[in-house]
């Protein structure tokens, strides 16, 4: 009968939220009808909903109903995005995915905090507030500070200052209700998370920010908590990230958002990995950029000050590894849950490590591969095509990320030539995943003189194989998943 009544009772709850937040997104749209700016209504509604989720835990007993909730919003609003609806919140922004990554944000945060121990709440309702609060008013600021497109940069400086004070204002305030710890813990936890944070808002495109400020600061907050990181090891791994990303960018390598995304990822390896980690990491970006680097052609754009690599890029060829990383280090320790997401980091960096050196090697040293989808010679350098050259490099390029973790000791199974095996093996799984999406999802377009090419020569070009929305970078996507679910695989059957 209790667990009938407790039922009851939530049920009774969730539909109290569904008609709460109903009749914010409602509210949007009467100051919307009125003649309110749509950039206004939509700081309001998000402002309301971040509170809301902020409060889940003194509404609501345990995570489950908060999760059919945020489930419920974010197939709700992504519909409502794709057919125009809710002018009050999508007008100002159409291209925005903000309304959609909010609350898939909660998912996600809700597995890392409450779900996890309730000692983490904190956690959980800080980074909210901080997205309640600090986000819009750095809309606003950068709002009020354009007065014309010379103005952007000045825009952008005011209103990531402005995210940065609130942040640490609102971090300081948390930390220091939340939890026993002394004031240099606070702020310096406080300071570091203020900081990433704001960088992290600065470099979502698209309204992601969304997603990964909340995601930004639970992955500063529960190491500290849990004396996981130190806050010397946070002001270490910082500068390290910075002097990385800095480094990147100085030598081409990054543009100016990439390097901010790479000195992050640089960040998290450094402050929540260690050496088993950074080494891998440092290996796999350092050789490829090599590679990359001496291409004649590439090498003379780096010289005329072009940067190559794009945050969307850095993405997807670290995404599923800094994931991993990012896991491991929230999940309930133990031996089994560290093994298994050092399997996908290694595994995915092994894949991405595996496509980079077969196309840069590829490219240079093989006249006419084949193509997978016709197994007809096409020109070097056409996705979804292999060559005898491109394989034996796809293999050196796992084997050194691969050698890498294991000679840092990096923990999967403890037998090392088995560990060998198994992510050399995923890795190349990976790169051949690549390839075959290559070959058959990839938008391909033929040029005039009968080439194919996997950008479009015009920006209306439709393409005549493939997806127009499946470019090289999800195409990484998918190999480095294949390579880091491989080992995950391997761990979960042979450990």
């Amino acid at each position: 009968m209790s667990g009938l009544s407790l039922f009851g009772t939530e049920s009774l709850g969730v539909l109290c939220a569904l008609v709460g937040l109903g009749a914010l997104v409602g509210l949007g749209e009467r100051l919307r009808a009125e003649g309110v700016p749509g950039a206004t209504t939509r700081r309001i509604v998000h402002a309301g909903v971040s509170l809301f989720v902020a409060a889940t835990p003194v509404l609501f007993g345990r995570p489950l109903p908060v999760y059919v909730l945020a489930a419920t919003f974010t197939v709700a609003n992504a519909i409502a995005r794709s057919r125009h609806w809710w002018a009050g919140i999508h007008a100002a922004r159409p291209e925005s995915w903000g309304t959609v990554a909010l609350p898939l944000s909660v998912l996600v945060a809700l597995g890392m905090t409450w779900a996890i121990a309730p000692d983490r709440l904190f956690a959980f309702q800080g980074a909210y507030l901080v997205l309640a609060l600090a986000d819009p008013a750095a809309s606003w600021v950068g709002e009020r500070s354009t007065r014309s497109p010379a103005d952007a940069w000045n825009a952008t400086a005011s209103g990531s200052l402005t995210f940065a004070g609130l942040a640490f204002g609102l971090s300081v305030l948390v930390l220091g209700g939340g939890t026993s710890w002394g004031p240099e813990a606070v702020f310096g936890a406080a300071a570091g998370a203020a900081l990433i944070a704001t960088l992290v808002e600065a470099v979502s495109g698209r309204g992601w920010d969304n997603f990964f400020v909340p995601v930004a600061l639970i992955l500063v907050w529960v190491p500290v908590h849990e004396s996981i990181l130190s806050i010397g090891s946070l002001g270490g791994a910082l500068m390290a990230g910075i002097l990385f990303g800095g480094l990147a960018h100085w030598a081409g390598a990054l543009d100016l958002r990439g390097a901010v995304v790479g000195g992050l990822l640089a960040t998290s390896l450094v402050g929540l990995g260690g050496t088993a980690w950074v080494v891998p990491g440092v290996v796999f970006f350092g050789m490829s950029s090599a590679l990359t680097y001496v291409q004649d052609d590439r090498h003379e754009a780096a010289a005329a000050g072009a940067p190559r690599r794009t945050v969307a890029q850095v993405l997807a060829n670290g995404g599923v590894a800094w994931a991993a990383l990012a896991g491991a280090a929230v999940l309930p320790p133990g031996g089994p849950v560290l093994a298994g997401g050092y399997a996908v980091f290694v595994g995915a960096l092994a894949a991405a490590a595996a496509d980079t050196w077969a196309t840069e090697v590829g490219t240079r040293f093989s006249a006419a591969p084949w193509s997978l989808r016709t197994g007809r010679r096409v020109t070097a350098g056409t996705s979804g095509a292999v060559s005898a050259t491109g394989t034996v490099a796809a293999m050196l390029g796992a084997v050194s990320v691969v050698g890498a973790a294991v000679l840092t000791n990096g923990p999967v199974t403890g037998d090392v030539w088995g560990d060998a095996g198994l992510l050399t093996g995923a890795g190349l799984l990976g790169m051949a995943a690549d390839g075959l999406a290559g070959a058959f999802l990839q938008a391909q377009y033929r040029t005039d003189s009968g080439e194919w090419r996997d950008t479009p020569p015009a920006p209306e070009a439709s393409p005549e194989r493939g997806w127009a929305r499946v470019g090289n970078n999800a195409v990484n996507v998918v190999g480095t998943t294949v390579g880091g679910g491989t080992a995950l695989a391997g761990v979960l059957l042979f450990a």
